[in-house]
């Protein structure tokens, strides 16, 4: 069953102005008078020895080689050409040709909040194949006619998990009080801590150190890569192994830019863009589940599994805030087929 029911009955994307349409149609219009030879200038916002880089060094060194020099890669990391939310702003525009796009794509383009959902997914594998599903195909179909930007790979890079400076976290009442960071685009997020009995506190990519060292967050919920990338271990020694929401990195291109493509050019730029997450994935994998566990514990965090029984607790009281008011955004039809998507593939990968 198509999702364009549910889609069509979305709320209308924002407008923008005139004058940037005119510069995205000027964009657009070079695009396809360049279309023999690319250059891609692409931000990310990892340093580069992060996960996410190393990813997109892979795609950089792929596309050269297998284009023989028509289309040229150069990266700019550690946020040089902005954060997540400008560079997919860019693209939307078409004043970015490729970027790194992250889980705040959910705050553009509502269908995509369904796979964010708290407590969604069992571990990466299951992650890993949903981002390869038809169901995602189609979302992703949809998002590159309405917003104007394409996915052509997906990078699981670990789940949130709570670090925090307060307290220990072995149950749901641990929660209560805690100033917890959140996107600041994201609805989502704000509802399921605040379901958690956590405060909701809003604050941008480059600030979050700070604020945990100064006391206006007492953490957040990350991926353990990026806690040790980041250094929130310096400020902040409690962590919880929740395994809350999956987050990945997407590799992302201006439709229009793809449009206006060869379909060689369009073979070569999905093929760097899988070998790239492909990279990413296993690098991130293994920082999460060994690097960067013994970075934790040689620094002093202290490192808690918890529970089934008590993430059982956490995903009833967040998914009970969220899945109805993600149903009256995007429509109910949209949230079960991912969710049913997300069935399948653990009935396959673990039946037996």
């Amino acid at each position: 069953m198509m999702f364009a029911g549910s889609i069509q009955a979305l709320k209308p994307m924002k407008m923008v102005t005139k004058g940037a349409l005119a510069l995205a149609c000027s964009v657009a219009l070079s695009f396809g008078a360049a279309a023999q030879s690319v250059s891609l200038q692409i931000g990310t916002i990892e340093s580069p020895s992060g996960a996410n880089s190393h990813g997109w060094q892979a795609f950089e060194q792929y596309v050269e080689a297998a284009s023989a020099g028509d289309i040229s890669v150069e990266l700019f990391h550690s946020g040089q050409l902005g954060d997540t939310e400008k560079l997919l702003e860019g693209a939307k525009l078409g004043i970015n040709k490729m970027v790194q796009g992250d889980e705040t794509l959910t705050g553009a383009y509502d269908p995509m909040l369904a796979w964010f959902t708290p407590y969604l997914f069992s571990d990466e594998f299951v992650m890993k194949e949903f981002f390869e599903s038809a169901t995602f195909a189609e979302l992703n179909e949809i998002m590159a006619r309405d917003l104007g930007v394409r996915v052509l790979a997906a990078a699981p890079y670990g789940f949130y998990n709570f670090i925090n400076k307060t307290r220990p976290i072995d149950k749901l009442e641990d929660l209560d009080g805690l100033k917890l960071r959140t996107l600041p685009s994201s609805q989502l997020t704000i509802k399921a801590w605040e379901a958690l009995g956590a405060s909701a506190t809003p604050v941008s990519w480059g600030e979050i150190y700070t604020s945990i060292s100064t006391g206006v967050i007492d953490g957040l919920g990350h991926t353990l890569g990026i806690m040790v990338d980041q250094k929130y271990y310096e400020v902040a020694k409690n962590v919880t192994l929740d395994n809350s929401i999956g987050v990945v990195n997407f590799y992302l291109i201006n439709e229009r830019f793809w449009q206006s493509l060869s379909e060689e050019q369009r073979k070569v730029l999905k093929r760097g863009a899988e070998i790239g997450a492909a990279a990413e994935f296993g690098i991130a994998s293994y920082r999460n589940r060994v690097d960067a566990l013994q970075v934790l514990a040689d620094n002093g965090v202290n490192v808690r599994p918890i529970s089934e029984a008590e993430r059982a607790r956490l995903r009833d009281a967040a998914q009970a805030a969220v899945v109805p008011w993600m149903k009256e955004m995007i429509g109910a039809e949209v949230v079960e087929k991912v969710f049913a998507e997300v069935e399948a593939i653990e009935q396959r990968l673990y039946a037996n």
